[in-house]
């Protein structure tokens, strides 16, 4: 049986068709028949390629846009979770913490607040920009995405033009009381 109809539809599959196609290519590559191993391979590499164009067109798509649109077309297209929200209303309440000071707003402990806002910025850097640098080798910076950390004393806070997509989708600095 021929599989090139199945690439041929790869494009227009949902992700709950492509996460079946690949559930079933990768049981077949690990213990199908030498044929089904072939398919396989050639089903995984097409819906990697597949991916890569996908996230290529959502670049060119997105990259012209005003910071504040592609801010708001990444939450539409990932919606925030609560603690996605906790971490971005932390850095709004307070612009110049540290990461242990941000956490500990956040009642956790540790780093905890630089590791979930890394990586809500991770899960969401097709649609923003990408991530800098780190001065770590081979890595990349996630939190950079979305804010600033000034480099002589470690702190954070919200790039401007963030802060000010995140207002227009109803996120702002608490006022004091």
């Amino acid at each position: 049986m021929s599989i090139d109809r199945t690439l041929q539809t790869l494009p227009s599959l949902s992700t709950e068709e492509r996460a079946r196609l690949r559930a079933n290519a990768e049981r077949l590559q690990a213990t199908g028949t030498p044929q089904q191993k072939t398919d396989a391979a050639r089903i995984l590499q097409a819906m990697a390629d597949q991916a890569e164009a996908d996230r290529q067109s959502l670049i060119d798509r997105l990259g012209p846009l005003p910071v504040a649109q592609r801010v708001a077309e990444a939450f539409r297209a990932h919606p925030m979770t609560e603690t996605e929200r906790k971490v971005i209303q932390a850095l709004l309440d307070h612009p110049g913490a540290t990461s242990e000071e941000l956490s500990r707003a956040l009642g956790w402990g540790g780093k905890a607040w630089h590791m979930h806002f890394g990586t809500m910025c991770f899960n969401r850097e097709a649609y923003l920009w990408p991530a800098p640098p780190s001065d770590r080798p081979n890595k990349d910076f996630y939190c950079g995405i979305l804010a600033d950390l000034t480099e002589r004393t470690p702190r954070w806070s919200m790039k401007p033009d963030v802060a000010a997509a995140f207002a227009a989708m109803g996120l702002a600095p608490a006022r004091p009381g």
